[in-house]
């Protein structure tokens, strides 16, 4: 039996990865950021993906983008170009983290 990685996994290996990259990272406006993403998406984890299928797409596609943010960020020579290489995490997150927050269950 093949073993399929759910939404729940790419958004824990997602908080991971953001974690460890803001401690790394050299630029406090960035690090802010990465944490504060993190600890918005970590309590809204469990119910991302109950409520909706096309959330295991979005964690994947995201989580497959942010491998290689550790060295985008160390090519960076200042923290406004930092900021860009992040903004398109934050923005797509913002969205997901707004989306789960309001959304209501229909149970039928």
């Amino acid at each position: 039996m093949s073993e399929q990685k759910m939404g729940t996994n790419y958004a824990r290996d997602l908080i991971e990865k953001f974690r460890s990259t803001a401690e790394k990272t050299g630029y406090p406006e960035v690090k802010e950021k990465l944490t504060k993403v993190c600890d918005d998406l970590e309590p809204l984890v469990k119910k991302l993906y109950f409520k909706t299928q096309k959330g295991t797409e979005d964690m994947k596609s995201l989580a497959e983008q942010a491998q290689d943010l550790d060295a985008k960020l160390d090519a960076c020579k200042a923290a406004e170009e930092a900021e860009g290489v992040c903004q398109p995490f934050f923005d797509e997150l913002e969205k997901i983290i707004k989306h789960v927050k309001t959304m209501k269950v229909r149970m039928t």
